[in-house]
């Protein structure tokens, strides 16, 4: 049995030895909205990106509110 556990270990750590790299980062965050435009989200990124843009917006009113009614 414990030779078993041994050969078992010893088949996993070889197989994890062999995995390939992983592909390297992306630098620039230029690079990394190419890259996702480029995959298949990329029909959600102009969605997601004016959604943020509404979400900063009601931020900013909800600010604006806050002040207001502090005096």
């Amino acid at each position: 049995m414990p030779a078993k556990r041994l050969l078992t270990t010893a088949a996993l750590l070889t197989i994890c030895a062999c995995a390939p790299e992983a592909p390297p980062e992306r630098t620039t965050e230029a690079e990394r909205q190419q890259a996702l435009r480029d995959s298949a989200f990329g029909g959600l990124v102009e969605p997601m990106d004016r959604a943020a843009g509404v979400e900063q917006l009601q931020l900013d009113r909800k600010r604006e509110l806050d002040e207001a009614l502090a005096q």
